[in-house]
């Protein structure tokens, strides 16, 4: 008896191995029958002797005969659940609500990536505004510890050190901002004690170290000389000596004074050769054969009759006047004594071959520029 109860159960947990739900191995390992007589059977004998349904009988089988697998359940219930084999024909309504879902997705993630992108951008520049902040601040400390350094009056070094203890409160809290390593105080002491020495000069003949600001000849201010103190050797920093090497070879830029610019040289505008009013008058006069006195007369007779002033006469009159033409202060006077249309402005004072100054906004003769 203990033997059939063993049987039963390694057959009811191999079942559940496979992948069958736990009622349907409950009946089959009640019905005594093993794993290995499943594969023998069919469909019909799992149906007639165990009360299976036809599709849990298909399934059982299959399980059976696949043997045990990690997925073996999930494929149990797609087979039992699922009406048919075939495939699922996916709703118009339903792919284009996916689609939109989809859409909508990507749109989103675009957006997220743009934050991103500018939440970036804005962390850059708050780091290099703090970068630049501490800098200013190192600077101005150094600046203070060489002062404390050379001050003797206790009541200045007392200044001095509440000073230095303020600038050295924001100092900490900017390099705290930037997550940097080590101490502002290390800037500090680089700065102060370690980028000196290495801007320092050595002499070319007993390689003494000077520094170029106690080093330099002040008897001659014409050239950049540097003197060692040890060895009174007179010598010039590299750059200087290429620099005056280049100077007394003569390899400068040479000049010739005969060949012509190279950007296009402009040409000032020409006068209009457009006829005037009096012109015109004067031409129509001609072509009836009058007089001198007689075409004069005419011309003034239609300058008084008609009450309006060439254009041409009117700029020679404004300009003679006031030695410029502008537009704010002459349009009206323009429009009032020629007649002519307030738009026409600049394009009359172009015809008549003046030059605009943009920085002034007035015209001018194009001698008298």
């Amino acid at each position: 008896m203990r033997g059939f109860v063993m049987a039963k159960k390694d057959t009811y947990l191999a079942l559940l191995r496979r992948g069958i739900d736990e009622k349907t191995a409950q009946i089959l390992s009640d019905g005594g029958i093993k794993v290995g007589d499943l594969k023998t059977l069919d469909v019909e004998t799992l149906i007639n002797n165990y009360g299976l349904k036809k599709e849990i009988a298909t399934s059982v089988l299959d399980s059976v005969k696949s043997g045990p697998r990690s997925s073996a359940k999930q494929r149990y219930l797609a087979d039992v659940l699922s009406d048919s084999g075939d495939k699922k024909k996916v709703d118009k309504i339903e792919e284009q609500r996916f689609r939109r879902e989809q859409k909508d997705l990507h749109a989103e993630l675009l957006e997220k990536k743009e934050q991103l992108r500018i939440a970036k951008v804005e962390q850059f520049r708050e780091k290099k505004l703090v970068m630049n902040r501490l800098g200013k601040t190192v600077e101005l400390i150094v600046k203070l510890e060489n002062t404390f350094d050379e001050e003797g009056k206790d009541e200045q070094r007392t200044k001095l050190r509440d000073q230095l203890e303020t600038r050295g409160l924001e100092a900490a809290r900017d390099h705290e901002l930037l997550d940097l390593s080590g101490t502002p105080q290390d800037i500090v002491d680089f700065r102060r004690k370690i980028a000196p020495v290495l801007c320092m000069h050595a002499c070319p003949d007993c390689g003494e170290e000077m520094d170029p600001r106690g080093g330099n000849v002040l008897d001659d201010m014409s050239d950049f000389m540097l003197i060692c103190w040890d060895c009174e050797n007179e010598f010039r920093a590299p750059m200087a000596q290429f620099v005056e090497d280049k100077l007394e070879n003569g390899e400068r830029i040479q000049i010739d004074p005969k060949k012509g610019p190279r950007l296009k040289v402009y040409q000032p505008p020409k006068k209009s050769d457009s006829l005037s009013v009096d012109d015109l008058i004067k031409r129509d006069l001609e072509s009836t054969g009058a007089s001198v006195a007689e075409l004069e007369a005419a011309v003034e007779a239609s300058k008084l009759s008609g009450g309006l002033m060439s254009i041409e006469d009117w700029i020679d009159q404004t300009i003679a006047a006031k030695g410029y033409i502008q537009a704010q202060e002459h349009r009206e006077e323009f429009i009032l004594a020629t007649g002519a249309g307030a738009t026409k402005f600049n394009k009359w004072m172009k015809k008549a071959g003046l030059y605009f100054n943009k920085q002034t906004g007035r015209w001018t003769r194009w001698e008298d520029r």
